[in-house]
Formats: C-alpha cells, structure tokens, sequence
C-alpha cells in the first residue's frame, strides 16, 4: 500500500515524460523516498551528549545511565521510571540518537497521552535535530507535528508552507508539496523521519482499522517512545500491550517513560511476574528496565515537602478564604478540577465573591477565564501561551489564580505555590502535585514550604456506591475516576502523613494505593459488590480490546470484514464536529469555523451522520447556536451548556 501511494503520486512519477521507464521509475523512487523522508539521513559519527541538546549539558545519572545502556535484542524495549522534570525526555532523545547512529532505527515516533502534550514537546525535538544536523539539507526532514488540526512541518504549521504567491506549477511550490507527503494526511504521519504525536496515532497500527498495515510497517522502522504510561484505562492498556509486543518481535524498539507506573502495569507491559506490595515497595525508585532486569538510578532530583491539608467540603464558597489569603500574600495558586463545569462554575464564584480582577488568570484585555480543554483550537494555543508566560520559568512575581481542569496536570511548564485539587487517584495527584516549587524562585510568606489542600466529600466514598456497586459521586468521583478504591486508598494512605517527601516517596505512595495487595486492605463488606463491578467492566474492556487488535499471525487479504462495528483507539463516545455557516469570532479576537461538540450532551435520537453546520449568534460576549434542538454558548469560560426550558 506504500509502495502503490507513492508509485501513484505524480509529483514523484509525472505523467506524460518521454524517457526510459526504468531510468524515470529509478530515479523518482530515489527522489520520493529521500524527500518524504523514508530514506534516512545517516549519522556518520555519534556526537557526545552535550552536542546533542541546545546550550550543552553534563548528563545526569538518568541520562548517563541511558547513555551506558548495550545496544541489543536485551534493550528493545526499555522502562524509564523517574519523577517529573528529572530529564526523561532528553533521555529518551539521547536513546534515539544512540540507536540512529547505529542504524537500528530510522526514525522517531514521540507518543504522548494528549495534543497539548505533542505541541508542547514538539519544539524540543525539532531543536535537538537542529542541534545534531547543523546543516538544514543534511538533516531529517520534516520533523513533523502529527497531530491533526494542528501540524507543522520543520517548525512551519502545514498551512503555511504553501505561499499564496507561489503558482501551482511552481518548482518551490512542488518541492513544498512533496516534502509535505507525511504531513497531507493522518495515515502517513508515521512515514515521516521523526514525528510528535498523539499515542492515538501509535495504537491504531495495531487495531483492525483501515490504513492499519500501512502506519504498523512505517512505524517498525521508528523508535517509539511512549511518554507518561499509566494503566488506569484497561481499554488503551490493552491496545497499547499487542502494539509493544508486535513492535518488539519484528525487530522495533520501543521505550516507556513513566512517573508513576504501578507494579501491575509494570508486569504486564514487560511480561515478567507481578511482584507482592512489599517487594514492590522495594524496588529502586528512579530506575530503568530492560530485558526484566533492573537498573538503580540515583535521583538528582531536589527533594520536595509538600503539606498535606484537607478540605472536607467539594463546595466552591469553602475556597474563598484559602484563596483570598494565598493572593493576599502575594502567592500562584493553582486549581485543578475534574471537570469542566466544576472549573467554570468555581470561576464564576470567585468573581461574583468580589475577588481583585488583577488577581485572576486572564486573556486579552483583562479577560479572566478558566484553562480546560472546551475551548476551541485557536484559542487553546493562544490559551496554552498564556499560562506558560504567566506561571512558566522566569515568568514575573505577583498573586495569580489559575482554574483548570486535567490539561494543567502534565506538559505544561507551570509553577505554583498553592494547588488547591478535587480529589483523584495518587498518581494522578502526584502528577498535580509536580506543578508545586517546579522551579527557583522567591516565595510569598507563609509559602515557602509547597502546600496542597485536598477537596474531599465530607462522607466516606463507599456511600456513593448504587446497588450495582457503582461508584456516582459528585467532582467526578465515579465519572472521570471510576475506582473508587484507588481513590480511598488515595485519601486512607495520605490522611495518616502530614507531609509528603517528593520524589523519595513516589514509590511508596503507588504502591499502597494502587496494588492489589493495598487494594485488599479496605473492608471487604464495603468494597466487594464495587470490585466486582469493576472486574466485570474491565474484562469486557479487555476482551473489546484483543477484538479490535489486529492478530499477530500471518494473514491472507489486506482487507478486515466489515462487520459494521466501529474500533476506536479509546472507549467512550467521540465529540461532533460542529462547523459554523459562518466563521464566528471568538471573545479573544479568534476566528472559529469550527467546533467540537461532546456527543453527550445531545439527544439519544441524534445520529452522528447528521450534517452540523448551524448558524450562530454573537451577543457581545461571545456566541450561541443550536444543534439538535439543544442550545450551546461559547464565552470567555469556554463552551458551555445552556439550560432553555423551552427548548426541547
């Protein structure tokens, strides 16, 4: 299939040539895989690590220990595990040139959990490229963003690279077009030489899907790099685990970059036996696996505490004395919801409750608004750039009070003095808990010591649980964190500690309330009916999952039955795409043709296939329209339900 694509394409195989065929067919094959990038560019030495990054750096002990690791069958998939900010990524990089130099991969395929976190990442690759290949002709091209809506091309948005001035016909134009190939369509991000993505890219070379052959034998020549692995979703973990091992077995390489995996996820993605809570508990914490086989990091990591505090009220006005102190006093503080309307609504209670506006996060003219991912594309880079400038390294000192939901718990560069959180699992709180002191800088009084204040309910979580042993709470406890025994071991565990040290407890902290063996210290007369709920979802998620994958076995037809089913490469419904009749403009100055619309707020009889292109209303403040009888407005909190009786 990529040979036909691209034996198809008139830009490397013109029509209408008189020349000897062999001589054109040689001599276009050459040319198209040497500009789509699917001939690599050979190091002919590898330069020393400080050659590799921009501003040149001695390597740390994680890095050296990369840097020490054999290149063999034993190192073809790799676990790194160290606590945030301790340089796995230019581990990972240095791992790559490693291997690049030594012609054991082509390329490079960066996986990340979400968009923000590939747009984020995307400029460190493309400069470690540029630092390695000083010569732009002699380096890999197009180091590619692929993530679609938002794909550049060797630093250059996609979009771009097609100057309005340049004809068709044009020699520029056509050499454009042609290194652009990978760039043109989402099932050939994986042709490129070295690309940023999504893992949603990664997994569907192993789901029964169209195009799936053609990404899996474009990404067996990349190393893939799999950045914050976790295993909380069984669905993707699932996917993710025949993806590795298929990589693995016909001679890819592959690494895991993790903060907080836990010992389960650990087991099953290297295929070892799971080890007991305390032999868990023991394992050297930062470290690197390979081949079963594990290799003690020492952390250079500086050591955190952190205070503990509780709030046992999920009520947004028992947060205004705690905030109004903490900005008072001159502090970042940052909130992190587990929804979306949670982060909105708390916005809109600390304005009304009189706060300072200078105090508040803002965009555009003093335009306060929350961070979460219900914002259209265009104002979410804009949004992303804000937050980076205003809580980022070397940004200015003053009190700021950022709201926002899961999207500021990981890629974004940000530093807090305070984070107020909802209550979640322990990795994901410790992956919060990173934005506390990330960087050197004066603290406000009374900050000088990290503090993070924990929203509980003021009742125990067993008494969310329904007569299926569901768990249906309020702050997400049950929609967005279905384990509710993780996250009691979360709050049991913390509760008996007044302080945690950071990264040194990282290990034990995941362990006791992640493992098995934890998990079973909980009543069992309380938990058992949720346990059982959730093995029954779980092992349906599994059993979904080794449906869609594709077999590892030797096939006859480049061609999967259509049996009328759809295999996504995560469970839950898709958003709509809503695309306005006429562009609209954003309450930050954005033009918005478009917009993502989640399926649940619509009606049961609304079918996906329906076209949406409403008209929209602009009221000053923003925009409303309607799809399917529902009424929506997108404002300055981002988009937004609105509750119309008389619309049914």
């Amino acid at each position: 299939m990529l040979s036909d694509w691209i034996g198809s394409d008139t830009r490397f195989f013109p029509l209408g040539i008189e020349s000897d065929r062999r001589t054109l067919a040689e001599s276009g094959a050459a040319h198209a895989l040497k500009t789509i990038g699917l001939l690599p560019k050979r190091l002919l030495s590898l330069p020393p690590f400080e050659k590799c990054f921009e501003g040149g750096f001695t390597p740390s002990p994680l890095q050296q220990a990369i840097e020490e690791l054999p290149l063999d069958p034993n190192t073809q998939l790799v676990l790194v595990e160290s606590d945030t900010g301790s340089g796995k990524t230019e581990a990972a990089l240095r791992w790559f040139w490693r291997l690049y130099a030594g012609n054991h991969v082509d390329g490079l395929y960066f996986a990340l959990p979400t968009r923000v976190a590939a747009r984020e990442l995307y400029g460190r690759v493309l400069k470690t490229v540029e630092t390695v290949f000083p010569d732009r002709l002699d380096r890999p091209s197009p180091v590619l963003l692929a993530v679609p809506g938002y794909v550049q091309a060797d630093g250059v948005p996609a979009a771009l690279q097609h100057p309005e001035d340049l004809l068709w016909e044009d020699d520029r134009y056509s050499a454009l077009s042609e290194k652009l190939w990978a760039a043109e369509r989402p099932k050939r991000f994986l042709a490129a030489p070295i690309a940023v993505g999504t893992i949603d890219q990664a997994l569907l070379s192993a789901l029964k899907v169209k195009h799936s052959l053609l990404r899996s034998v474009c990404l067996d020549r990349l190393l893939l790099v799999v950045d914050e692995v976790h295993a909380s979703d069984t669905y993707m973990s699932g996917i993710l685990d025949v993806l590795l091992k298929g990589h693995v077995a016909r001679g890819g390489f592959a690494m895991l970059l993790s903060a907080t995996l836990g010992e389960s996820a650990r087991a099953t993605y290297l295929d070892l036996p799971t080890l007991s809570l305390p032999e868990a508990i023991e394992r050297p914490y930062p470290s690197i696996t390979i081949h079963g086989k594990e290799v003690p990091v020492a952390s250079t990591s500086p050591s955190k505490s952190v205070r503990l505090h509780w709030i046992e009220s999920l009520q947004d006005e028992t947060l205004l004395p705690h905030l109004r102190e903490a900005l008072l006093a001159g502090g970042r503080v940052l909130v992190t919801c587990n929804t979306v309307d949670r982060a909105q609504a708390l916005l809109k209670t600390v304005e009304s409750a009189g706060f300072d506006p200078a105090w508040l996060f803002h965009l555009g003219q003093h335009m306060a608004c929350p961070h979460h991912g219900r914002f259209a594309r265009c104002d979410r880079e804009i949004l992303d750039r804000a937050v980076s400038q205003r809580f980022g390294k070397g940004t200015p000192q003053g009190p700021v009070l950022l709201i926002g939901t899961q999207t500021l718990e990981q890629s974004l560069d940000i530093d807090a003095d305070y984070l107020i959180t909802d209550p979640a699992p322990i990795d994901v709180l410790l992956q919060r808990i990173g934005r506390l002191h990330r960087h050197k800088r004066i603290r406000p009084p009374g900050y000088e010591q990290a503090l993070v204040s924990i929203r509980i309910p003021d009742q125990p979580l067993h008494v969310y649980l329904n007569h299926e042993g569901r768990l249906k709470g309020p702050a997400g406890i049950g929609s967005v964190y279905d384990d509710g025994r993780m996250l009691q071991r979360t709050i049991d565990v913390l509760s008996e500690m007044k302080e945690l040290r950071i990264p040194e407890q990282n290990r034990y902290l995941v362990e006791e309330c992640t493992h098995d063996e934890a998990l079973e210290k909980l009543p069992e007369a309380l938990w058992r009916q949720h346990r059982d709920w959730l093995w029954g979802g779980r092992l349906a998620d599994l059993r979904q999952a080794q449906t869609a994958v594709m077999p590892n076995e030797p096939f006859g037809e480049f061609h999967y039955p259509d049996d009328g089913s759809n295999v996504f490469t995560r469970l839950g419904e898709s958003d709509i795409s809503v695309r306005f009749s006429t562009p609209m403009k954003s309450p930050f100055g954005q033009t918005i043709e478009e917009i993502l619309l989640p399926y649940w707020w619509l009606p049961a009889r609304f079918a996906k296939t329906d076209p949406v292109t409403p008209a929209a209303l602009s009221d000053g403040a923003g925009f409303t329209f309607e799809v399917a009888g529902r009424r929506f407005q997108y404002t300055r909190f981002g988009l937004e339900r609105m509750h119309d009786e008389s619309v049914d």
